[in-house]
């Protein structure tokens, strides 16, 4: 069974623009990312998921040069995007995040390969991790179903389809209350949430290795001036899908 890492990334940010390539001690934040994801022993291959658009062609020169694949697809149906890249390279298992989030955990990404592939599940995902920690696991199969009911084509957002349906079989996985924190913001939307993740390096990293989380989460519990650099950020909310019902659409 064939499983692979799937980043999402555009470069069409608005409140932060081209965010993923904003350096960080003079890497891009998307190779930070790509450092941690080669950690994951489960994964056999990491493919970063962008569009065709001119716009994205400098994601399509950073996959080559840090040595992982590369897809190109809809620009803004990302779950289409997404089934689309695991069908091209013969992916069973997918493990999907995003190219804003630069400490995804691979101990986790581990953890919950297994947790899924044991239990035949379509869609699992952890539970406590920081905001920004956590990656998504789906079967692919699952996938062309959530494509083949879905109603619209702006799928930024996508779990819906897989927890609100109730059409798939969904696992949550329970963290350990070391790594517990899930009102930590570790994702970058904002000019403040890129300050905070770039205060957390400035702290912790040491070129050619990766700071585990543990040691990001130490920090952020000792420091409450760094976590007080993003706490006004609000998470923009998810828009609701909308399935196929007997010929028509409805929100679900």
């Amino acid at each position: 069974m064939s499983t692979a890492i799937l980043v999402t990334a555009r470069l069409k940010s608005i409140r932060l623009p081209r965010k993923v390539l904003k350096p960080i001690l003079g890497r891009p934040m998307l190779s930070h990312l790509l450092d941690r994801l080669k950690e994951a022993r489960r994964p056999e291959r990491i493919i970063i998921c962008t569009s065709p658009l001119e716009e994205d062609r400098p994601l399509v020169a950073l996959a080559a040069e840090e040595g992982v694949d590369c897809f190109q697809g809809d620009p803004d149906d990302v779950l289409l995007r997404l089934t689309t890249a695991a069908q091209r390279f013969g992916v069973d298992t997918v493990v999907s995040c995003t190219a804003d989030n630069p400490f995804v955990d691979a101990e986790y990404i581990d953890r919950l390969v297994s947790f899924h592939q044991e239990r035949d599940l379509d869609y699992s995902i952890t539970e406590g991790l920081p905001f920004g920690c956590f990656a998504y696991v789906l079967s692919r199969r699952a996938m062309e179903r959530a494509c083949e009911i879905k109603a619209e084509s702006d799928t930024e957002v996508w779990g819906g389809y897989f927890t609100q349906t109730g059409r798939f079989a969904c696992g949550t996985l329970p963290v350990d209350e070391d790594v517990r924190w899930p009102d930590l913001r570790l994702t970058v939307d904002t000019p403040e949430d890129f300050a905070l993740v770039t205060r957390i390096f400035e702290e912790l990293y040491v070129p050619g290795e990766v700071f585990p989380l543990r040691a990001i989460i130490n920090l952020c519990r000792s420091r409450p001036d760094l976590v007080a650099l993003n706490a006004q950020v609000q998470q923009k909310a998810a828009r609701p899908i909308k399935v196929k019902r007997a010929g028509r659409s409805e929100s679900a």
